[in-house]
């Protein structure tokens, strides 16, 4: 995953520059939208380059949208202002809701757009790769802590080491077996490392559920003298940043039958949506959690219940 880094100065000239464009375009004339804090801020920038017609706001939560003077649509020629067109899909569910309020026509603006985009935009300034992460000055950066150890990817010489938890399932696979996974079938392994000693694993691998993409968290376990520490619990948040950071849409897995770890998942963000009965663990529970700000929660665990 690239990432790019936008400051006020790139922002201000392509806005300075594109303001010419959105005139001779006709769109002067229109009421602009404004798609959530990134569409108002740079509707905020470009209000020193153009004074339009009117402004409303439009909020999105999940797949909900609230537009603040629904009013001031109906008749109306409205620019959709957002700041990055990722897939497409916003603009579609705000284009909708435009149509049914009974906008006269519907232009997109947005400063940049990701190839791949199932909607051009009708103006845009800049264009990335499908894989490339951007950060706005107004954007939040995905500071990470790990307060627990270090963290790391399992590594040649932890072949020689041990790793016990307990579970007879689990302690089958010595690290050398972990390692070689990682090497030879796409398992991601890591493992958290405290004054020498290895104390928590966990191993995921990326699945392809229907239309989405999400992770499959395998093993998470703790060295039994380890446990309690909260160990396990930073690997849960290193996955779970996983997740967010490579835009996957879920993670699920399967949760032993027992209080304490299942309160540890929910505290991550899991959810548990239905149990199976495993010979040789008895009753498991399927734990779920969705990246909320890339699709619709309730969407995603429909899809993938089946699968899973």
């Amino acid at each position: 995953m690239r990432e790019v880094f936008f400051d006020e100065n790139s922002i201000d000239n392509g806005l300075r520059q594109i303001h010419k464009k959105l005139i001779h375009e006709g769109f002067d004339s229109y009421i602009v939208l404004a798609i959530g804090s990134g569409g108002e801020q740079i509707a905020k920038r470009l209000e020193k380059y153009w004074s339009y017609k009117d402004i409303v706001s439009c909020a999105l939560k999940n797949e909900d949208i609230h537009i603040s003077n629904g009013s001031k649509i109906k008749g109306n020629r409205i620019l959709v202002c957002d700041d990055t067109t990722i897939t497409g899909k916003t603009f579609i569910n705000v284009f909708k809701k435009l149509v049914n309020l009974g906008a006269a026509d519907i232009k997109l603006f947005s400063l940049l757009m990701r190839r791949n985009s199932s909607v051009v935009p009708n103006i845009f300034v800049f264009e990335i790769e499908a894989d490339t992460k951007v950060y706005f000055p107004w954007s939040d950066y995905p500071i990470r802590t790990y307060s627990k150890g270090i963290v790391r990817k399992i590594s040649c010489e932890d072949c020689k080491k041990d790793f016990r938890c307990g579970d007879p399932n689990i302690d089958k696979n010595s690290l050398s077996d972990f390692f070689k996974n990682q090497e030879h079938s796409s398992a991601k392994v890591y493992l958290v490392e405290d004054k020498g000693e290895i104390c928590s694993i966990v191993q995921f691998y990326e699945k392809h559920l229907n239309s989405y993409k999400g992770l499959f968290l395998d093993i998470i376990a703790t060295t039994e003298d380890k446990k309690g520490n909260k160990y396990a619990s930073t690997l849960l948040k290193l996955i779970s940043y996983y997740m967010f950071y490579h835009e996957f849409s879920f993670i699920y897995g399967y949760a032993f039958d027992n209080e304490e770890l299942i309160d540890m998942y929910k505290q991550r963000g899991f959810e548990v949506i239905g149990s199976i009965q495993d010979p040789h663990y008895g009753t498991l529970h399927k734990i779920v959690i969705v990246n909320g700000t890339k699709d619709a929660k309730d969407h995603v665990i429909a899809s993938i219940r089946p699968h899973i």
